[in-house]
This record gives structure tokens, C-alpha cells and sequence, in this order.
């Protein structure tokens, strides 16, 4: 038996049995039929209704012998599991109790040294095919009416770090925050927070290494039946201020609007406009909080041989805040680089729309980190750790395809960490009775008719092969 030592006295009073206390319960380990994911009903049918294990197989995820799991048949646990909240491969355990493998039905459960090595034997081939298995899940779901509106469709690809740890981590290394991390790239849909591509790098690359290729992925991921649809907008920080990312926009005809990197050239122009008596300065959109009194202007500038608009927004410096090199009579500037023409969209809708990059994107990156395993590298291996974020990536998708499609318009936006204490991770009695497996929800849940028409929804979607 384990015991502590009593470490020091100390004279509180002590009472043999207190006034107050929980009830004085007999623990017993008896339930074979109440399991902890009751929402493995609501996932697991939308998973179902995108045919992800037959997608993988078609795509060939992984090779399989005799009496072996297929593809599919690991890449769906490992969804799964993280759906669930599992951070760890050995989380498969959230769906190995009796009740939970009555859920998933005829569905296979490797155990999670199986799932180790289907993950730690991935190379680049296996990882490019979990990444077209989620450009096909993305489509499909796009189809059953998770699609953003038509319109402007803005693709927000970014940067983000990773702490590692463990030894020989490949890709593992000290990042310019001189912490030992990856550094993968995530490509997001800016109106819905869809994750559209991730790539993996290094801790030490630099945000804007590859960036344009990654752009290109991004733009691949989008359902070519859709894409009449929408005009593209990339939104991008300094990371993508250079050439070969404006001449990815201008090969997808996307427009662009880019956060200038402040160099002699911008300053340059920044005082142009600014000692300008000449110059109009307009309030800028929905600036409150910090930004109180930002006002924007633009002015014409040269880069990457085509005249560009540079739009500038100069900020208040509030009193007693430290000033910059680069701040003018008191205010702080920030710029933006675009190839919208001003007769669709002005100066301040330009300036509002490329700070709305705070919004969904860094929304789901943070969602990516907290709530859906990406928080961590897990594995050793470079490919591996590139195809359990991949895992990630769509776990996060279906989990906002679940509240979109299915949930009430309360939860279409919240984290993961509501939708599992409220749908996900509910306990409920998994009975079989006449040949049919019935979920038996407490009669104290209180979202118990928001999951039962939950579930009506999800069965009534097309059912993809």
C-alpha cells in the first residue's frame, strides 16, 4: 500500500468525520456497457458518411499483408482518438473499453503498437497520401454544405511553433525564440478556420521559407467544383513579403494584401505620405481598444516590377509608451501591400480585412495546439510527426464540419474543449436489444435533444464510398 509520511505538525483542528462530505461511496470496477465517448455516435457518423477508411485505402495510405490493418484502418483510430481528446498514441485506450468497440460497429481497432508503427513507418509518400485523403474529406464535406459562402475566400497560410522534446527528434531544433522546436506551416481558410494544409519544418527554418510552394497546396486543397465560386484573397504577414509570393497570387488570380517588412524603401514611402500636407487620412474600420484613432491612407508604390498600393495605418502612441526608431509626430505605423484595384475595395476595407487575420486562422492554429494533439511532436521520426499532425488537421476539420452540420448555431464557433464536455465526451449505456445497439444518454444530460437531432442531421447526408 502507498503512504505518505506525515512531513511537519501543525495544530489545525482535526475532526473525525466532517459536517459536510461527499456521499461515503463503495467503489466497485462491474459496468460493461456504459462507456465514456458517447459522442463517438456523432463523429463516427459523419466519419462514416465521408467514407474516410475507403478514401485512405483508394489512395493506398499504407501497404498491408495478409491479416493486416489496411491504411484506412489505422488513419481512422488515430482521428479518432484525438477527436476524443487523446494527445498520446496510447489515447487509443479513450476507445477500447466493450461499450465504446459497440459504437464504432464493425470498424477496426488496432492496438496502439499497431498504430505506432503505421505512424513511425510513414515517409514523405505516406504523408503526401494522408494529405490528399484530407483534401478528399474537405471536398466531400464541402458538398454536404460546410462550404464557405460564395464570394471572397481568403487563404491564410502562417507559421507556428512546436515545442519538442526527447532526444535525436528529427527536425528538432533551437528556433530563432531559442527554444528547441518544429516549425510547421498551416494553411487556413479565413472566413471558416477550415485547415486547407499543413506542412512540417524544422524549428529553425525561416517563416518564409518555401512559402510559395505552401501556397500553392493551399490553393490545391480547394474543391475545384467550388472554386468558380470564389475570388481568393491571400492574406499573409512580413513572412510573405517577397516576389515568389506575389507571383503564386498572380498565378491562382488571387488577390493579395501582404504586411510589408519595414525596410528603407517602406520607411521612405511612410514619410512620403506622412509629411504630405496633402494627404487624406480616413478612420480606420471597427478600431477600438488599442487601436482608437487609427487612421488610414495609401499611396502608390513599386515593388517586384508592378506598381502596387501601399496602404498605411498610422496609430496613436498612447502616453508614456516606449517609441521606435520608425515612429513619426507620435505615431506608430503599420503597412500593408495589396493588388486590389480601388475600384473593388478602398483603402480602410483593406486595412479591416488584413487584421482580421487575428481572427479564424490564429483561432485555429490555437485550436490545432490545445485541442487537437498538435500541441507536441510524439513520435521521433520527422515523416511521422508530419503525418500525426495530419491525424490533427482533420480531427480539428471534422469537429467544426460536426458543429456546423449538425449542432445548434450556439456551438458553431466554440473550442474543443466545450464541444467534448458538451457532445463528444459524454458517459452514456451502450445496450444491445432485437439485434440493434441503442446509446442510453443520462436523463440529467442537458444537450440530450440538441444530440439526438444532431445525430438525425449527420444520418441524412449523402453517404460517400
Amino acid at each position: 500500500m502507498k503512504t505518505t509520511a506525515t512531513l511537519f505538525e501543525i495544530k489545525d483542528p482535526v475532526v473525525a468525520r466532517p459536517w459536510q462530505r461527499v456521499a461515503p461511496v463503495v467503489l466497485e470496477a462491474t459496468e460493461d456497457d456504459v462507456t465514456g465517448v458517447a459522442g463517438i455516435a456523432l463523429f463516427g457518423e459523419l466519419l462514416d458518411h465521408l467514407g474516410l477508411v475507403d478514401a485512405a485505402d483508394r489512395r493506398g495510405l499504407r501497404p498491408i499483408g495478409p491479416g493486416g490493418y489496411s491504411g484506412g484502418e489505422c488513419y481512422r483510430p488515430v482521428v479518432e482518438l484525438q477527436l476524443a481528446g487523446g494527445d498520446f498514441i496510447s489515447d487509443v485506450s479513450l476507445l477500447q473499453d466493450e461499450a465504446t468497440k459497440r459504437l464504432r460497429g464493425s470498424h477496426a481497432l488496432p492496438s496502439h503498437t499497431t498504430l505506432y508503427r503505421f505512424l513511425a513507418g510513414a515517409d514523405l509518400g505516406r504523408v503526401t497520401k494522408a494529405a490528399a485523403v484530407n483534401r478528399d474529406m474537405l471536398r466531400r464535406a464541402w458538398a454536404m454544405g460546410a462550404a464557405p459562402a460564395a464570394g471572397i475566400l481568403t487563404v491564410d497560410p502562417d507559421a507556428t511553433y512546436i515545442d519538442t522534446f526527447g532526444k535525436l527528434k528529427e527536425g528538432s531544433k533551437f528556433s530563432y525564440k531559442g527554444e528547441v522546436q518544429m516549425s510547421p506551416l498551416v494553411g487556413v481558410v479565413g472566413e471558416t478556420g477550415d485547415v486547407l494544409a499543413i506542412r512540417a519544418r524544422g524549428g529553425n527554418a525561416s517563416p518564409r521559407r518555401k512559402l510559395a510552394s505552401f501556397i500553392d497546396e493551399c490553393v490545391a486543397a480547394i474543391p475545384t467544383e467550388a472554386r468558380a465560386n470564389y475570388q481568393l484573397w491571400l492574406r499573409v504577414d512580413s513572412a510573405g513579403f517577397s516576389r515568389s509570393v506575389m507571383e503564386a497570387a498572380t498565378r491562382h488570380s488571387a488577390a493579395f494584401s501582404i504586411t510589408c517588412v519595414q525596410n528603407k524603401s517602406i520607411r521612405k514611402a511612410i514619410e512620403a505620405l506622412a509629411s504630405n500636407p496633402k494627404t487624406v487620412w480616413t478612420a480606420a474600420l471597427k478600431a477600438d481598444g488599442e487601436l482608437a484613432g487609427s487612421e488610414v491612407a495609401e499611396i502608390t508604390y513599386h515593388f517586384a516590377k508592378r506598381d502596387l498600393r501601399l496602404i498605411v495605418r498610422r496609430q496613436r502612441k498612447a502616453t508614456g509608451e516606449q517609441l521606435s526608431f520608425d515612429d513619426l509626430g507620435g505615431w506608430r505605423f503599420f503597412t500593408v501591400i495589396t493588388n486590389i484595384p480601388p475600384m473593388f475595395a478602398s483603402a480602410i476595407d483593406i486595412d479591416h480585412h488584413h487584421r482580421l487575420r487575428g481572427g479564424a486562422p490564429e483561432e485555429a492554429i490555437r485550436q490545432l495546439k490545445e485541442d487537437f494533439g498538435m500541441n507536441h511532436a510524439p513520435l521521433q521520426s520527422f515523416c511521422a510527426n508530419w503525418l500525426w499532425w495530419q491525424a490533427s488537421a482533420l480531427a480539428y476539420n471534422v469537429a467544426r464540419w460536426v458543429r456546423v452540420l449538425a449542432l445548434p448555431e450556439a456551438f458553431s464557433t466554440c473550442r474543443g474543449k466545450r464541444l467534448r464536455a458538451s457532445f463528444f465526451n459524454v458517459p452514456a449505456r451502450v445496450v444491445r436489444t432485437g439485434r440493434r445497439v441503442h446509446l442510453r444518454l443520462p436523463r440529467a444530460y442537458r444537450h440530450a435533444s440538441a444530440f439526438i437531432a444532431a445525430l438525425k442531421r449527420l444520418r441524412a447526408l449523402p453517404m460517400f464510398a
